[in-house]
């Protein structure tokens, strides 16, 4: 019954603060549905079964709408991954008149045109840094929750949990992991931007709970993303020549309390399926057994399904295919219809070589633009902002890493972590443009 009280707690307290504080807040309550997700878990009984992703949406679109003047300021199209991303949906879209899977693709391109339009809305009502935190904790929060739930289930079968109970886009173990591991990279910037132990404690039970949940969930392109996220911004906080009073002990602290928590949370079964990552990279013995190296083969049969059908195939157009391009000396189990497993090669399978372009814009800008944001922050001197766009920056980089070796083309996550990289940008270099140009012409008027 916890969760049914936290349930119902959270709808109550964001649904006041958006209509006190901020129509922000009915995002967050988005992302609590979308952990939540009451109808897989054993408590969904106690909740009434209404759509209410679609009502939430609906009512951001109805404030978007009447708040349209004043939010102008939070220009769409100055922000560059948008602009590709709204490329990348558009042949998303037109890929449904050829679609090999026509029902399968009219779904997909609905969670994506969905998604895309979700955090359109978001952009345009995020007016200050304060909202992004906001959203950005909303995430950490109900992430956290669904690794206490893990926690609470444990493995299930094979050594991991794979209960499917995850997201609405997300059921099993490896697309639960990849949902969660961005939320560690963030959880560990503001542990370390919190000025007091108090203040820190939240984000320590995060952290708890997200690792213990993604050791259960046993991915190993998780773990992979994880380390390479968390590695690049506590090197960065280390050799950064912006640095707050006693940041590199800070900074030793925090490694060995994370070498400490990882002795406590992780344990045989754990480390046994992680050193196998070797030899889920390899292509030696792919004809003996399906294993995760035969992924490599996948990669290449997908190129070579792309000089057949350069504009893709759309939605599951790999899993269809795939039995014509997976050599046959190649052991894939059951069945020969297999899924890539990649997003980038997904992308080249479903949209083809221009949609693949289009979806490299959107994660080449989403970088730069941080990028851009943090070089601004930095001559301005403002420590816990500039380090919140690293932050931000390295959670994307977790969450690449990881859908490197998933089909993560439709998952939400993706998208917030693009909204994240947008919002920054606009707070911390369109904003200050455009106010120095409206102070520029007062001047010239007065």
């Amino acid at each position: 019954m916890l969760s049914v009280l936290l349930f119902v707690i959270t709808f109550l307290t964001t649904i006041t603060l958006a209509v006190r504080n901020s129509a922000v807040f009915l995002f967050v309550l988005y992302q609590a549905f979308y952990f939540f997700n009451p109808q897989t878990k054993w408590w969904g009984g106690y909740i009434p079964d209404l759509r209410f992703s679609f009502y939430i949406v609906l009512t951001m679109l109805m404030v978007t709408a009447i708040k349209w003047r004043n939010l102008a300021g939070n220009r769409i199209f100055a922000v560059p991954q948008f602009c590709f991303l709204y490329i990348t949906a558009f042949l998303y879209c037109i890929a449904s008149f050829y679609a090999v899977l026509p029902l399968n693709h009219s779904i997909a391109m609905d969670a994506i045109v969905t998604a895309v339009v979700i955090i359109t809305l978001v952009y345009k009502l995020v007016t200050k840094d304060e909202h992004l935190d906001y959203i950005i904790y909303g995430y950490i929060t109900f992430a956290a929750y669904l690794g206490y739930y893990i926690s609470q289930v444990g493995r299930v079968s094979a050594g991991r949990f794979d209960y499917s109970a995850g997201m609405v886009d997300s059921p099993d173990a490896n697309g639960v992991a990849a949902a969660l591991v961005p939320a560690l990279v963030l959880a560990l910037y503001y542990f370390w931007q919190k000025p007091t132990l108090l203040k820190k404690i939240p984000f320590v039970f995060a952290g708890f709970f997200l690792a213990t949940a993604l050791v259960l969930l046993g991915s190993r392109g998780a773990f992979l993303g994880v380390t390479a996220g968390a590695s690049v911004f506590i090197w960065i906080l280390f050799f950064s020549k912006i640095q707050r009073k006693n940041q590199k002990a800070a900074v030793i602290g925090i490694v060995l309390f994370g070498l400490l928590g990882v002795a406590v949370v992780t344990d045989k079964i754990f480390w046994e399926r992680m050193f196998t990552i070797k030899e889920a990279v390899s292509l030696e013995n792919l004809e003996e057994a399906e294993s995760g190296g035969t992924r490599v083969i996948f990669w290449l049969a997908a190129i070579e399904m792309a000089k057949d059908h350069p504009f893709g195939g759309g939605s599951s157009a790999f899993i269809y295919y795939s039995d014509e391009y997976i050599p046959e000396t190649i052991h894939t189990g059951t069945k020969r219809n297999r899924a890539v497993h990649s997003t980038w090669f997904e992308v080249l399978a479903e949209i083809g070589y221009l949609g693949f372009i289009s979806f490299c814009g959107v994660i080449y800008y989403s970088i730069i633009t941080c990028y851009r944001a943090s070089k601004r922050l930095k001559e301005n001197k403002d420590k816990e902002r500039y380090f919140k766009v690293i932050a931000i920056n390295c959670a994307l980089l977790s969450f690449l890493v990881t859908m490197t070796f998933l089909n993560r083309f439709r998952a939400e996550i993706l998208y917030w972590l693009i909204l994240y990289t947008a919002i920054a940008y606009n707070l911390y270099v369109l904003q200050p443009k455009q106010q120095v140009k409206i102070a520029r012409v007062s001047n010239m008027q007065t």
